[in-house]
């Protein structure tokens, strides 16, 4: 899931609507195929494009809640900001903290679970006269996996848990109530988990590019 920090929250009474499409794109160890064929793999280590849609609202003045929904994934985020100063160009600190849950169903219903965590980002943007916007910041995200899997053609428990941190980049541009946008967060992703007896231990960098449309209302 991306971040779509932009360079400041949501304005008091104001609403943004917004969506597009997110990939995860594994590296290293985390696209090594299991070679005792347990299916929690592919649950705990997947990549490839997912479609998100979100809202937020302004709740006062540097405070925003949200609504994410990535796939079968569903974020909530409350948001805040500390502006460094007023102006056609408008610099300013935001943070958030984002919890998520959701189901994992795999394709051929060889494994049933669900993923959960949270996501906090930090992000130093700059809003350049409501035309672009520029953010910059750092992102740490803890989630788990738990449910049961095939392996060697045996249903049988498993659970994971990742951790993952990194930087993100992103930027926003179009008119007043429209705006096109783009992000990529780089992150190292080390994950540790169990299925039947067997442990999972890897990791690798993971890379989240995103791309969509976000409108005010």
């Amino acid at each position: 899931m991306p971040t779509v920090s932009g360079a400041s929250t949501t304005p008091h009474a104001r609403s943004d609507v917004g969506g597009g499409v997110a990939f995860r794109v594994p590296t290293g160890d985390l696209r090594d195929e299991d070679p005792l064929e347990s299916r929690v793999a592919d649950a705990a280590l997947a990549g490839g494009a997912v479609p998100f849609a979100y809202t937020r609202r302004g709740m006062r003045r540097g405070l925003d809640l949200g609504l994410m929904v990535a796939g079968s994934t569903v974020r909530v985020e409350v948001r805040g900001e500390r502006v460094v100063s007023e102006g056609s160009t408008r610099p300013a600190w935001t943070w958030g903290l984002a919890p998520y849950v959701g189901p994992t169903v795999q394709d051929d219903d060889s494994g049933r679970g669900v993923r959960f965590g949270l996501d906090v980002p930090l992000a130093y943007g700059i809003d350049f006269g409501g035309l672009y916007d520029f953010w910059v910041g750092v992102r740490g995200m803890a989630e788990g996996l738990t449910g049961n899997f095939v392996r060697q053609d045996r249903d049988e428990r498993a659970t994971v848990v990742a951790l993952r941190g990194g930087a993100m980049v992103g930027l926003a541009a179009g008119f007043r109530r429209v705006h096109a946008f783009v992000e990529v967060t780089i992150a190292w992703e080390q994950q540790w988990g169990s299925h039947g007896d067997l442990d999972l231990d890897r990791g690798g960098v993971v890379l989240i590019p995103a791309a969509g449309l976000r409108v005010r209302i």
